[in-house]
């Protein structure tokens, strides 16, 4: 932690009286307190308010020579010292305010602007809690810890912080502007245009993204009032010159109103967007999800067209928006029971995004999966002795006794009945081989199609269809986003008998 090196007495003594000779008010000043301390103060703040950091920065370390113990003038010099771009300095400053006076609402916020600036968001969120613990109106701090729980992706507790930021301050045009953000991820889609519509009443204009947003978010709440082409039919006009592609607006109106549980509404636009391509595997296949049709498994044509046209996207979109951490996960409950292996095999391994947490488990690693783009971002990749195109319950069938781990990350959402998968597997492991697996976790006994084309299971339906295997370790986590909220899911270490 950096070191604040106060003037020693004799040289603040003389700094007074230079003032008190070049500026009359500040010697009236010294002359009214009976101490020259509160007045450098006050002309720190003047310096302060007018911009002069540096000026403002040494009357109050003059001050502090003069009052060591005085918790507000270092909070003074932690605030000028952050409008400096002294972070580190601020850090120090106003950890010695706090030292001095630990129930200080006001330090314990600069506190959490200094933490936020410097991206320490653990000691942020802390600093912001303990503000509004001690005065619960303070709507900056409300703001400020939903901007940090936006950033970390914790929508709901970020949501509900800019509201209680806005019922204490209901004319910041900010947190009305954040809130907008927020209500179109929590799919309260008339809440964002209100939201978006209030900051810029409060003088806060919106950028192009945030107006195309806006536009969505009328759109979307007209489709799931049950006026779906009426909708379409006005988006232009709305979204004017920000406007998108209706190819686009209807493709991600149909995802978003889906995993948001208007199914109406997303049946209706998957209907729309079938009609146009009727051979489409992909939006066949989507559209009998959302209508809750039987199935045993998605079908091979849906996925190899799915995940070709997907890979160059998967990545960002599963790492950044829907923080998807099944890999890493994965080989941390691995290494719990076993660290060496000979053979692996990386299960639907997509882009390869297994392949670094798998490298130092063994030497030999294959990765299997139906699409072929997904396997051309594995090969740039690296990590992979093998790539092999393949349906994955085939390719296992097809391998005796050839693996000593099976790794399948999110690849199991793909089929509903496991029990053929878990025989395949089983006949593809060596006796006592570890098979690593993450599941969407459903209710029930069994498992279920979703609405997102993905299955979900049971703990009960592994264990009933996984006779082949002893159960060694389960661990019950979120394995994703989903309209910004967990995804429940299940990592399951299992041990062929």
């Amino acid at each position: 932690m950096t070191t604040i090196q106060l003037p020693d007495v004799a040289v603040t003594m003389t700094l007074v009286a230079t003032l008190q000779a070049s500026l009359p008010h500040f010697g009236r000043m010294v002359d009214q307190c009976g101490d020259p301390a509160p007045a450098l103060r006050q002309l720190g703040l003047v310096h302060w308010e007018n911009g002069r950091f540096d000026a403002a920065a040494q009357c109050f370390a003059a001050a502090l020579s003069l009052a060591p113990g005085n918790p507000d003038l270092w909070r003074d010099l932690a605030s000028v010292s952050s409008a400096a771009d002294r972070d580190e300095e601020a850090l120090t400053a106003i950890r010695r305010s706090l030292d001095l006076d630990p129930l200080s609402a006001p330090s314990w916020q600069t506190l959490a602007g200094v933490a936020d600036r410097l991206d320490d968001a653990e000691t942020a969120e802390d600093a912001y809690r303990r503000t509004i613990a001690l005065k619960p109106e303070a709507a900056a701090s409300h703001l400020g810890l939903g901007l940090l729980l936006f950033r970390k992706k914790r929508y709901d507790d970020a949501l509900a912080a800019v509201r209680a930021s806005i019922a204490h301050d209901p004319v910041n045009g900010l947190a009305h502007y954040a809130l907008g953000h927020l209500s179109f991820i929590a799919s309260d889609f008339a809440g964002c245009a209100r939201a978006f519509d209030e900051a810029v009443r409060l003088t806060l204009p919106l950028d192009p993204p945030t107006r195309q947003k806006r536009a969505r978010a009328l759109t979307f709440q007209a489709m799931i009032e049950g006026r779906v082409r009426d909708a379409l039919r006005d988006y232009p006009a709305i979204a004017g010159e920000d406007r998108e592609d209706l190819e686009i607006i209807t493709r991600d109106a149909f995802s978003v109103l889906s995993a948001a549980g208007h199914l109406e509404a997303a049946a209706e636009i998957g209907r729309m967007r079938l009609a146009e391509r009727p051979d489409d595997p992909v939006r066949r296949y989507l559209l009998d999800a959302v209508l809750g049709r039987a199935m045993r498994a998605a079908p091979v044509e849906y996925i190899e067209t799915y995940f070709d046209q997907f890979a160059p996207q998967f990545d960002g979109k599963l790492l950044e928006t829907l923080q998807y951490e099944a890999p890493r996960r994965m080989a941390s409950l691995v290494v719990r029971h076993r660290t060496g292996f000979g053979t692996m095999l990386d299960l639907g391994c997509g882009t390869g995004l297994a392949a670094a947490e798998l490298a130092p488990l063994g030497a030999s690693l294959i990765g299997v999966d139906l699409s072929a783009g997904m396997l051309a971002e594995a090969a740039r990749r690296g990590g992979y002795a093998e790539l092999v195109k393949a349906e994955a319950a085939a390719y296992l069938a097809a391998s005796r006794n050839r693996f000593d781990l099976v790794f399948a990350a999110d690849s199991l959402i793909y089929f509903g009945d496991l029990g053929p998968l878990f025989r395949a597997a089983a006949g593809a492991l060596v006796p006592g081989g570890l098979f690593a697996l993450s599941i969407e976790l459903a209710a029930g006994d069994g498992f279920t199609l979703q609405p997102s084309g993905r299955f979900a299971h049971s703990l009960e339906h592994v264990r009933s269809t996984a006779t082949d295997f002893v159960v060694l370790e389960t661990v019950e986590s979120r394995i994703r986003l989903e309209a910004g909220r967990p995804v429940p899911g299940l990592y399951v270490l299992l041990e062929r008998r």
